[in-house]
Order: structure tokens, then sequence, then C-alpha cells
């Protein structure tokens, strides 16, 4: 289910860029570097939620949804404030992008995840929750590709645009 959110966890390297932009979120980003790692940074947030959920609970259900209640807050926020990012350069397709995709995990951490840990919660896990549990992590998965194939769309638009060579970050490393 993470290997494809690994795989769009992409760092860069200026090239080039230039001019300052300053957003509505009162945030001053001097290069498409900076830019870029401020959707990176909430972006790696997230998949360290992710992953601290997913650690969670499969040992304890009622930590997992402590986690899952503060993750939800978490993400909204970051959704709030990548809204509030002016266009780069007039280019709002990375924004954009990152916006969906973190639009996507608040939905799954406010739904699906919610419906695992239910049937988590049950004090005898039949063969037919393993499958559910199954059922909901492999739709997770199937809708996960193709936001994160959107967005590393954009971010290596972004990157080509912007003068920027794309590398991966130490987060990747251990997929």
């Amino acid at each position: 289910m993470l290997h494809r959110f690994l795989l769009s966890m992409l760092a860069f390297c200026v090239v080039s860029c230039t001019n300052s932009v300053k957003g509505p979120n009162g945030v001053v980003y001097k290069s498409a570097q900076e830019y870029n790692d401020y959707i990176i940074n909430r972006q790696t947030e997230i998949l360290k939620q992710i992953l601290a959920f997913s650690d969670a609970a499969q040992y304890n259900v009622d930590s997992a949804e402590l986690l899952l209640n503060k993750s939800i807050g978490t993400i909204s926020k970051s959704i709030e404030d990548i809204n509030g990012m002016s266009a780069y350069k007039g280019d709002t397709s990375l924004r954009n992008a990152a916006v969906n995709s973190f639009a996507f995990y608040k939905r799954i951490f406010s739904n699906e995840y919610k419906q695992i840990l239910d049937i988590r919660r049950r004090p005898q896990l039949t063969e037919q929750d393993v499958q559910a549990i199954q059922q909901i992590v492999d739709k997770i998965s199937n809708e996960e590709k193709a936001y994160d194939e959107r967005f590393q769309k954009a971010q290596a638009r972004f990157a080509r645009d912007n003068h920027m060579q794309m590398k991966e970050n130490e987060m990747q490393k251990g997929d």
C-alpha cells in the first residue's frame, strides 16, 4: 500500500530558480525548491502518520484510533496550508496534485481506516473479517496508485519547468 506513496516522496536539488512568491498562507517561497519542499514536508508528515497508524492498528486499536483522530486534524491543516499557497510562476499543478492527494488521505483516515478499526475491535476475528480488511486495503492501494501517479507527473513537470533535478529522499531508501 505505501510502496507507491514512498515512491512519490521526492526531494529536489535546485539547478536554477529565482523569484520569491508569497502565498495567502503568508509563507514566502524564494525558490522553486522551497515551494516544492513546503509541499513535500507535509507529504512526509502524512506518510509518517500512515506508518504510525498501521503499526498501532496491529497491536492496539485504542492507540490507533487516537492516532487516527489526530491525523485527520493534521491532514486537514496541511490541506489548508497547501491551498493557501500561491501559484509558482503561474503554475498550480503541483499544489493542486498535493491537495488532491492529501484529500484522498484525509478520506481514508476518516472512512476506510475507521472501518478497519471497527472490524479489529471485534472480540474474535473471522476469516470473513480478515478478508474484509484485505479488501479495504486493496481498494486503498488501487486508488492510491492513481493519486501517486498524478502527483509524480506534476512534480516531474514542476522540476522540469523550474530547471530542477529530482532525487530520492531518505525515506525512499528503506523501501
